[in-house]
């Protein structure tokens, strides 16, 4: 799978102390060879990563950098360090970008009767007046059950003004069907994917659905076929827990949208954004070193262990940044010997010059040191902060579904442990403190064993999920 002249590893690992790769019996360092072996440690420990230079074969626009939460580990005891890996992309030029496989799910249950199902309605002829020729689009709604208004039509094909009537049919009515309408959706996708299309599914819904139970396995199985999922949450009656866990499990993106007046300019961003892709089905392979672990990814419902792990990332567009975090427990090492702590391979398929498979590599590895308090000093703290933030994302999802299920003094106890630990100093995260903090002031101080309804906290709730789901990337 590794195509050479697209690898960019780096080979910066420093040879053992005392050879310095001169094949000699190992001595006693002098202090000088001492300061260079430190400052070799310290480059390495931050992670040995090089984003690949443009060429014909690889245009660049991915970037891959890594960095430790601490450059040096204490020597002679285990340990643990987190490990921080960041996808992002540069500017995009000119270019196309590949046939678009698109379902639209629209809820058309009685609770969009009015301006929300004429709006819904208007945004979706938006929509289609925003996608290309040679594009290919469905539309399903659901309400009692799922009814497939436009089965899936090449766009330049199509007869626009039988598009229109059919679009004219969504009404408002009956109950809400969610799983069956993504059910139709997914399989519209399904039938027409193709190595060459971007394949996608845009919902919209603004209840809670008949039967829960079936949705998320059904977004497990679309985000297993690298069809992302496009969650929109409308008003204030929909479900954010599912359907931020759509959009979670399914690697697309969640959005909640206020009033019904944003949908067609969501619609529009999220067409634009596809219109930027760059990168496809991209996946970040972990190896840990010898005697290393992998503990947890941080705020990610993942197993680790000592073997390797595979993360799916899904597709990249311009602009976007895709940051994981792990937390590595490390062996007991002797003072200066080089920890070997993690080989990272990103590989995700070119969308810029079609290039196929390409790849970004890294190796992280950190010097053990006896000097307990240059350890200490070694510490990155915008690593630390990057991992309390997705903690307290995770956090604060789990208080928004225990308090949707009666359960408000567990949550408000949970969410006084999130407030205690965060440590997030940077003004980037003031956003996310501050709905974390409102929301908590929100919640009633006892539990009634139902879930509170006041405003108050509706709107602190929705603050809090949507800054949660932001800091997770979703």
């Amino acid at each position: 799978m590794r195509r050479r002249r697209e690898e960019t590893k780096t080979m910066c690992k420093p040879s053992p102390r005392g050879a310095v790769g001169t094949g000699m019996t190992p001595r006693r360092p002098t202090a000088l060879l001492q300061t260079l072996l430190l400052s070799l440690a310290l480059a390495t420990a931050l992670g040995c990563a090089r984003d690949a230079r443009p060429t014909a074969q690889d245009p660049g626009i991915v970037t891959f950098d890594t960095e430790l939460g601490h450059a040096q580990l204490l020597a002679d005891q285990p340990g643990e360090v987190l490990a921080r890996l960041r996808v992002g992309t540069r500017e995009l030029g000119g270019g196309e970008r590949p046939p678009l496989n698109l379902a639209l799910v629209v809820d058309t249950s009685g609770s969009m009767m009015g301006e929300a199902i004429d709006t819904a309605r208007e945004a979706t002829r938006e929509l289609l007046g925003l996608l290309r020729d040679g594009d290919r689009v469905s539309v399903t709604v659901f309400h009692s059950r799922a009814e497939l208004l436009l089965e899936s039509t090449v766009v330049g094909d199509a007869d626009l003004d039988e598009l229109r009537e059919r679009l004219d049919a969504m009404e408002a009515r009956g109950t809400t069907d969610l799983a069956g309408g993504l059910q139709t959706g997914l399989a519209q996708v399904r039938t027409h994917m193709t190595s060459e299309t971007i394949d996608r599914v845009v919902l919209l819904g603004d209840g809670v659905p008949n039967d829960p139970s079936n949705v998320i396995p059904l977004a497990q199985s679309a985000g297993q076929q690298s069809i992302a999922i496009t969650a929109l949450g409308l008003g204030l009656e929909y479900d954010e827990t599912l359907m931020g866990q759509i959009a979670q499990v399914s690697r697309g993106h969640f959005e909640y949208v206020e009033e019904p007046a944003r949908v067609a300019s969501v619609f529009r961003q999220e067409i634009l954004r596809l219109d930027r892709l760059v990168g496809r089905g991209a996946v970040l392979a972990l190896q840990p070193g010898p005697g290393v672990e992998i503990l947890e990814v941080v705020g990610q419902q993942t197993p680790g262990g000592a073997g390797g792990l595979s993360l799916q990332l899904g597709d990249l567009s311009e602009g976007e940044r895709r940051e994981v975090l792990v937390r590595l427990s490390t062996p007991a090492r002797r003072s200066g010997a080089l920890v070997e702590l993690l080989d990272a391979t990103l590989a995700f398929q070119d969308q810029v010059a079609q290039a196929g498979t390409l790849q970004r590599t890294a190796f992280l590895g950190a010097r053990a040191n006896d000097d307990a308090l240059e350890v200490q000093a070694s510490r990155n703290q915008g690593v630390h902060e990057a991992a309390a933030s997705l903690r307290a994302a995770e956090a604060t999802l789990q208080a928004i579904q225990m308090v949707r299920t009666g359960q408000v003094q567990a949550a408000a106890a949970l969410l006084d442990r999130v407030e205690s630990e965060m440590e997030m100093r940077d003004e980037a995260y003031r956003q996310q403190v501050e709905s974390v903090r409102r929301f908590r002031r929100s919640l009633p101080s006892a539990d009634d064993g139902a879930p509170a309804a006041a405003p108050a906290m509706e709107e602190s709730l929705r603050e809090a999920h949507d800054e949660s789901m932001d800091a997770l990337g979703y």
